[in-house]
């Protein structure tokens, strides 16, 4: 199973990565769960989708996403996490995950204003991520490096 993580502040653009990949699974014919813990709850009418509020994945809900990863019988796992995360306890959270059964790559959307206003939070998200994404995105190149499927 290879869980795909996506970080980020600005929830469209996490919302836009998620789509394209959830579309690419789809036409793959891959086996596909969404964990939802994004500020503000995914459209989908195509997929099982999980919606974790409450907290976040990295910290407060930490305890309830690792059974519900652990458990997971897809092909791929999809987590939209909460802008609020953070990137440094969300990645030791992720490594008590991984395994030999379960592959995990997180995908950083690094924006403009964060790289501005919270560069610190910038460098961070870029050091706890697989593959940090700078603003302008090219989720073409995402969706390629994670699924390895055409986008």
């Amino acid at each position: 199973m290879h869980l795909i993580v996506i970080i980020g502040l600005r929830q469209d653009a996490k919302s836009g990565l998620a789509h394209l990949l959830i579309e690419s699974l789809i036409a793959q014919n891959a086996s596909l769960t969404v964990f939802d813990n994004g500020d503000e709850p995914l459209k989908l009418d195509t997929v099982m989708r999980r919606r974790l509020v409450g907290g976040c994945v990295c910290c407060s809900l930490a305890t309830a996403i690792i059974p519900l990863v652990w458990r997971l019988e897809t092909d791929y796992g999809l987590l939209l996490v909460s802008s609020s995360a953070d990137p440094e306890a969300l990645a030791l959270v992720l490594d008590s995950l991984r395994s030999r059964r379960i592959q995990i790559t997180t995908v950083a959307l690094i924006d403009g204003l964060t790289q501005t206003r919270h560069p610190h939070l910038a460098q961070k998200l870029a050091f706890y991520s697989d593959l940090p994404l700078v603003e302008p995105f090219d989720f073409g190149e995402a969706g390629r490096a994670v699924v390895r499927v055409p986008v």
